[in-house]
C-alpha cells in the first residue's frame, strides 16, 4: 500500500545537515588474505533539520506538531529539498537573479488592449524568463567526472563551491530538469564562462542552468518523532532526523499538501 508524502512545512530552519550514507560489506579472501569492500545496500540520503518554534511567524511548533500527527508515528513520508551545503550566506548570493532564471508566463488579460504574447509552436517557440539565462553546452567525460561548460554568469566570480548543487533544465520544456553536484570550486573568466566539474553525467544537453539548484527526495523519520518543551520567554526547537525511502520499498507515494 502506498504511503502519503507531505511537503516539508514552511518553518524556520536554524540548523541543517544533508548528507549521504553508502553501506558497504567488508570481506577477507581466504586465498590471498586481501580485504575487499563492496556496496551492501543502495545509497540513501540522511537529513537533520533543527526547527525554531518562533521563526517564520512563530508557528514552527504548530507545524511540527501537525506534521507529527500526519505522519502517524512515522508511517508516512516527507518530501524535502536540500539545505545549503556550504555557508548559507554564500548560498544567498548564488540564489540571485544573475545566476538563475525562471520561466515567465504571460497572461492574455482582458479589456480593450489585452496582452497577446504567445509561446508559438515549432522547434524554437518564443519563451520568456525572469533573471539571467545561464546556458550550458554538452558535457564531456573527464576520467570519473564530467565537465559541463556554462556561460552567461557574472565575470571573475566564484559561482560554485565543492558540494553545491545545480539544476539543469531542458530548453524545450522547463518542467524537465535534473540535478548534478559540483566537485570543485568554479570561478568564471572575464566573459562569465566556466567549466563545471560534476559528479555525474547530465542527460540534458544545451540546457538552462540554475546555479542555486536543490536536490530533493522523500524521507521517513529516522527513530522517534521529535519532542520539545516550551520554556518561558525564550525560543525552543524541534530536531528532526530523516532517512531516505524509495517508492518501490513502500508500494508507491501519494503526494498530499496540507499547507496550501
Amino acid at each position: 500500500m502506498a504511503i502519503n508524502v507531505f511537503p516539508w512545512p514552511p518553518v524556520g530552519v536554524i540548523g541543517s545537515e544533508w548528507t549521504e550514507v553508502a553501506p558497504v560489506a567488508r570481506l577477507r579472501s581466504l586465498m590471498t588474505g586481501r580485504d575487499q569492500m563492496q556496496a551492501s545496500q543502495r545509497k540513501r540520503k540522511v537529513v537533520t533539520l533543527q526547527v525554531s518554534a518562533l521563526a517564520a511567524g512563530r508557528m514552527g511548533a504548530g507545524y511540527c506538531e501537525m506534521l507529527k500527527q500526519l505522519l502517524e508515528g512515522g508511517i508516512h513520508g516527507v518530501r524535502i529539498k536540500s539545505s545549503p551545503i556550504n555557508w548559507h550566506l554564500d548560498e544567498l548570493r548564488r540564489q540571485g537573479a544573475d545566476m538563475n532564471a525562471h520561466p515567465l508566463n504571460w497572461r492574455a488579460g482582458s479589456g480593450v488592449d489585452p496582452l497577446t504574447w504567445r509561446a508559438g509552436s515549432g522547434p524554437n517557440p518564443l519563451r520568456s524568463f525572469s533573471g539571467t539565462v545561464i546556458e550550458a553546452g554538452t558535457a564531456t567525460a573527464s576520467g570519473m567526472w564530467w565537465h559541463l561548460p556554462v556561460s552567461g554568469l557574472p565575470p571573475r566570480m566564484q559561482v560554485a563551491a565543492p558540494g553545491d548543487y545545480i539544476r539543469i533544465h531542458s530548453m524545450a520544456d522547463a518542467a524537465i530538469s535534473e540535478v548534478a553536484r559540483v566537485v570543485r570550486a568554479a570561478v568564471t573568466n572575464g566573459s562569465g564562462a566556466v567549466t563545471l566539474r560534476l559528479d555525474r553525467q547530465p542527460t540534458i544537453a544545451n540546457g538552462r542552468v540554475n546555479m542555486a539548484g536543490q536536490d530533493e527526495a522523500v524521507f521517513r523519520v529516522d527513530g522517534a518523532l521529535p519532542r520539545s518543551v516550551q520554556p518561558v520567554g525564550a525560543d525552543w526547537s524541534y530536531t528532526w532526523a530523516f532517512r531516505e525511502v524509495f517508492a518501490d520499498e513502500v508500494g508507491g507515494f501519494t503526494e498530499r499538501n496540507p499547507w496550501i
